[in-house]
């Protein structure tokens, strides 16, 4: 079903009401600027000690399910997790993230040497042809089909950078490539929506406790990142503000690891993760 063919409200349907967005921690391909897409590098040190902070904070407000993607940075980010709550849990393969095709292992540097056209279609936002893996309207299928199977009220996913701006702009009803302007979320940051009569609702984005952990989403310069909310060079990552107080709807009133005003790349390859 594209895009198009949905209520204005968001996808019909749909039995869950709220959707919490968990990204994995930090990985050794982060730390070394890699597109990881459905290859399965580790949590590094940071990555484990980011995602046993987050937890306590989604400890607070309990889901009624974890539903996690298979890769194994998303399952050890989960496990810190349901180490503090009896929330049951279950792999969901449908979380994984995009398949980035040859892309997968390589640089920014090392794609833009090998694939100069792909990188120039990257870089301005387009649908990237040629190199394989999935489009971006196969993970929307994929990741709408896995909230179709929702049964329960309330649910956390852990997942991935692009899968969960994937879900973000399906619950939406946000038009393709909207990611220009939704920033791909942190390491082990998370998201809030909920579902109300007239349509669902982002009450939170790319949230983290103040940490200088948790800011540290790479060991690398931005502009050698791998990762795709990296893709303008000038602009500040994930994080740079984690300073700036914030209400928070989400519980524990963690602080905002956002910068709203640095815009994002939001193609495909819209999150390395």
């Amino acid at each position: 079903m594209s895009r198009a063919d949905r209520l204005n409200g968001g996808p019909e349907g749909l039995g869950v009401r709220r959707v919490v967005l968990w990204r994995h921690g930090r990985t050794t391909w982060n730390a070394a600027g890699r597109f990881q897409g459905q290859s399965d590098p580790p949590l590094d040190q940071v990555g484990q000690e980011q995602s046993r902070q987050a937890a306590r904070y989604l400890a607070v407000d309990p889901p009624d399910l974890i539903l996690t993607s298979d890769l194994v940075r998303a399952t050890s980010t989960a496990a810190s997790l349901t180490e503090l709550i009896d929330t049951p849990i279950k792999i969901e393969p449908r979380l994984r993230e995009i398949d980035l095709g040859s892309w997968q292992g390589l640089t920014r540097d090392e794609v833009a040497a090998s694939y100069p056209e792909q990188f120039a279609q990257w870089l301005d936002g387009q649908p990237v042809l040629d190199r394989g893996g999935e489009t971006r309207a196969q993970l929307d299928t994929r990741v709408l089909a896995a909230l179709r199977d929702i049964v329960v009220d309330h649910v956390l996913f852990v997942t991935h950078g692009g899968a969960a701006r994937s879900i973000i702009e399906v619950l939406l009803d946000l038009p393709p490539h909207a990611g220009r302007w939704l920033t791909v979320l942190g390491n082990c940051h998370w998201s809030h929506l909920e579902r109300y009569p007239g349509g669902w609702q982002l009450r939170t984005h790319n949230l983290a406790p103040a940490s200088e952990t948790l800011r540290r989403d790479t060991g690398v310069a931005e502009d050698d990142r791998g990762d795709a909310d990296a893709v303008d060079a000038g602009a500040q990552g994930p994080g740079a503000d984690a300073g700036a107080p914030r209400n928070g709807d989400d519980a524990g009133a963690p602080r905002n690891g956002d910068d709203a005003g640095a815009p994002r790349n939001g193609d495909d390859a819209g999150a390395t993760s």
